[in-house]
């Protein structure tokens, strides 16, 4: 059975950090609480770790895995190209739930980028995501911590029932509040398009860039 470790939100310890590094350096898949939802982790340059998340997902679309990254310089090492644009909404909301699409490296692996060119990449504000980032030394994989297709999960009990294997650590925030998820603007071109209004609202982006273009799919009647 995999190993629960308990965190502080706000003052996480480094033991269980140091631990979860470990697991990730080894191409090894966490669970870990963000400051919206909790996440599915495993080192992003690690082909094989984020075919394992895929599969405990249960994901057979062609969509790409977003990421997370401890800094700008850790930003650039999964794209080449960070524009003024890009760095206008970077200055505004991150730290934070904003994940911003850019043009992928040409390291980033094929499995992440599902062969569309872009990465997914955000700097949370989350104390604990930050310090497992400084630690582990590497991008991290933010999937949701649920199955694909199904609702978000706010505690650790329910992840483990809805994905009984494939987890080999659970980093423990105890319960999280409802929360959307982060928000998803392509900036890979002139103008913004919001892909995905989550916990950053469209007007509040639109405060950054008046031109942005929403591109969510219309609800279901």
């Amino acid at each position: 059975m995999a190993l629960t470790m308990e965190v502080s939100l706000a003052l996480p310890e480094d033991k269980p950090l140091v631990l979860a590094a470990e697991v990730i350096q080894a191409g090894g898949i966490i669970v870990y609480p963000t400051e919206t939802l909790y996440g599915i982790g495993a080192n992003a340059w690690d082909g094989s770790a984020i075919a394992k998340v895929r599969a405990l997902k249960h994901r057979t679309d062609q969509k790409p895995i977003l990421v997370i990254a401890g800094s700008q310089d850790q930003l650039r090492s999964l794209t080449d190209e960070i524009t003024p644009l890009a760095q206008r909404f970077i200055d505004a909301f991150w730290p934070g739930p904003l994940t911003l699409v850019f043009r992928a490296s040409k390291s980033v692996p094929d499995i992440l980028s599902r062969g569309t060119g872009t990465i997914g990449v955000r700097i949370p504000s989350s104390p604990v995501c930050l310090r497992l980032l400084e630690l582990a030394g590497c991008p991290l994989t933010s999937s949701s911590a649920n199955l694909s297709g199904m609702p978000p999960l706010c505690n650790v009990a329910d992840i483990r029932r809805a994905i009984p294997k494939g987890v080999d650590l659970f980093l423990d925030g105890g319960q999280l509040p409802p929360s959307k998820p982060s928000t998803v603007l392509d900036v890979t071109g002139s103008v913004a398009r919001l892909l995905r209004e989550g916990t950053i609202s469209e007007e509040r982006l639109r405060a950054v860039d008046p031109h942005l273009v929403s591109e969510q799919p219309l609800a279901s009647p």
